[in-house]
C-alpha cells in the first residue's frame, strides 16, 4: 500500500497529538500503580479521522513516544502501546463500514482474556465489551464515502458515534487481556469490584471522543482533506 506525502504529514501530526495526550492522566488505576492517560481518547479519535491503517500507525508511533515521555502511564511497559493502537484500528474499520473486523478484534482479545484462569473466574467482567462486539458486528450506520463530494450528515454522525464506542471498548478489552497475563493474579473480588466502575470511565471517554470527532471530521471534510482519510 502506497502512502502519499499528505498521509505521511497527517500521520506525523496525529502521532504527535497521541504522544501529547499520553502524557496527561485521565484516571487512576485500581490494584496497580500508574495512571490511564488521555491516550484512551486519542486512539479511537485518530482512528476515526485517519482510518484503520494511517490512524493505527499514527497511534502506534505516538503511543511509543508517550511511553518514553511518561513512564507512569506505561502500565504494561512497552506493551502499553497495544490498547490504543487496537482502538484506532477498530474505530477506523467501524467508521469505514467494516465493523465486523473490529468485532473480530474484540473477540480475539476476549478469548485471550478467557484463556487465562482468572478470566474464566470473572467471566461477567466482560459484559460491556460483549455489547461493544455485538454493536461492531451488527452496526448499520456508518461514515460512508461521499457522493459527489457530499457526506450524508446523519449517517456519518451515527457512524462516528458507533466507532467511538467500539474504539473505546476495544482499547479496554485489549488492556484487560494484557493485564490478566502481565500482572500477578488479582483475586476475583478485585475484578468484580471494577466491573461496574470501568464502564463509567469508558462512557466518559466515549462521550469525549464523540464530541471531538464529529465536528473535527466535518471540518476536515469541508477542507477537502477527507479524501486523504482511508
Amino acid at each position: 500500500m502506497r502512502i502519499t506525502t499528505a498521509e505521511v504529514a497527517l500521520i506525523a501530526v496525529f502521532a504527535a497529538l497521541q504522544a501529547l495526550l499520553s502524557v496527561f492522566p485521565f484516571t487512576l488505576t485500581i490494584g496497580v500503580s500508574g495512571q490511564i492517560t488521555f491516550g484512551v481518547i486519542g486512539g479511537p479519535l485518530i482512528g476515526i479521522l485517519l482510518g484503520p491503517f494511517s490512524g493505527g500507525l499514527a497511534v502506534l508511533i505516538g503511543s511509543f513516544v508517550g511511553v518514553v515521555l511518561n513512564p507512569a502511564g506505561a502500565l504494561f511497559g512497552f506493551l502499553t502501546i497495544i490498547p490504543p493502537t487496537v482502538a484506532a484500528i477498530s474505530a477506523g474499520f467501524t467508521r469505514s463500514k467494516r465493523g465486523y473486523i473490529a468485532g473480530m478484534i474484540i473477540l480475539v482479545f476476549l478469548l485471550i482474556f478467557y484463556v487465562n484462569p482468572i478470566g474464566r473466574d470473572v467471566i461477567g467482567y466482560t459484559w460491556f465489551h460483549i455489547i461493544a462486539m455485538a454493536v461492531a458486528f451488527s452496526s448499520i450506520l456508518y461514515v460512508e464515502k461521499p457522493t459527489h463530494g457530499v457526506y450524508d450528515t446523519k449517517r456519518s454522525a451515527g457512524g462516528i458515534v458507533i466507532a467511538s464506542l467500539v474504539g473505546v471498548l476495544s482499547d479496554h478489552i485489549a488492556g484487560s487481556a494484557i493485564a490478566a497475563w502481565y500482572f500477578p493474579p488479582f483475586p476475583p473480588a478485585v475484578w468484580y469490584g471494577v466491573m461496574f466502575i470501568y464502564p463509567v470511565e469508558r462512557i466518559v471517554a466515549f462521550f469525549l471522543t464523540m464530541l471531538i470527532a464529529v465536528p473535527v471530521f466535518y471540518s476536515i471534510q469541508k477542507s477537502g482533506l477527507a479524501e486523504k482519510l482511508k
